[in-house]
């Protein structure tokens, strides 16, 4: 190879070396410069991942993205439903499915998108979207994650579903 053609190879591999990285630090500054966004993907990511159902080892495994607020009305949610199944064992309990997308079947896959803020809070899209292998077909729908600022950074408070029903209100009616 002569001279020439090492100086342009050397020049595409660094080209394409500062592509890579310059991808890589905008995807950084994205997720550190919106950590309200990130808290919300990080939650969901981890949520998709494991059983969705409402159950307290579910809940209590998604206690560090929630705020105590929350914590406590889910908490006290599935301690009301034990009760309710002891005293009516062949009725359904108000809260089937996951409470986190606010779907009985649920979605395979979610995208979330950008971050609203006013002051503390912050509201974050979240696009739910089901496969064409699911009952419901090739489907999708948006629902609304809040989040207030705590200390120690971004905590979810409430999902808006696609209606403008919010779990917070839904679960302090049956508390």
């Amino acid at each position: 190879m002569n001279h020439r053609a090492r100086i342009i190879l050397l020049i595409g591999i660094a080209l394409i070396l500062s592509l890579g990285v310059g991808d890589s630090a905008a995807a950084q500054k994205t997720s550190s410069k919106d950590p309200a966004l990130s808290l919300v993907r990080s939650f969901y990511q981890f949520h998709f991942a494991h059983n969705k159902n409402f159950t307290t080892r579910n809940v209590q495994q998604c206690k560090r993205w929630l705020t105590p607020e929350l914590y406590k009305l889910l908490v006290d949610e599935l301690k009301r439903q034990a009760q309710e199944s002891k005293a009516h064992p062949d009725e359904a309990p108000d809260f089937e499915g996951d409470p986190f997308t606010d779907s009985q079947e649920y979605p395979d896959s979610f995208r979330a998108g950008e971050s609203q803020f006013d002051g503390d809070l912050a509201k974050v899209t979240v696009t739910l979207l089901w496969s064409a292998k699911t009952s419901r077909g090739r489907d999708k729908r948006d629902i609304v994650v809040e989040l207030t600022r705590s200390i120690g950074g971004w905590l979810i408070n409430d999902v808006i579903n696609n209606e403008g029903s919010r779990l917070r209100d839904e679960l302090k009616k049956n508390n």
